[in-house]
């Protein structure tokens, strides 16, 4: 069960930082584009290596949950991140 916690949460990431990515490439931002890209390779790693590891095991199961992770991080990417951005810059505002 923690591998699939982990796998799910290091593929949510992926995709969120992903996805930054190419914001920050539209945008030109290129120290934080490094530093974005820093935290791909990290998160990309963990999640190759447990679903790999779990897969030479025999777990088949964990596909299902490393492409769900994929689907959900999309998700979070593109409608919480935003909202979460609006809230913090508001609340800066103060």
């Amino acid at each position: 069960m923690k591998i699939y916690l982990l796998v799910f949460l290091f593929q949510v990431l992926f995709n969120v930082f992903k996805t930054l990515e190419i914001k920050y490439t539209y945008e030109h931002k290129v120290k934080e584009l490094m530093v974005n890209s820093i935290w791909i390779n990290l998160v990309s790693l963990g999640s190759v290596y447990f679903a790999i590891d779990s897969l030479f095991k025999g777990n088949w199961s964990v596909i299902i949950v490393y492409i769900a992770g994929s689907v959900v991080g999309k998700w979070v990417a593109m409608i919480k991140v935003p909202e979460l951005k609006k809230k913090f810059d508001d609340l800066r505002k103060r």
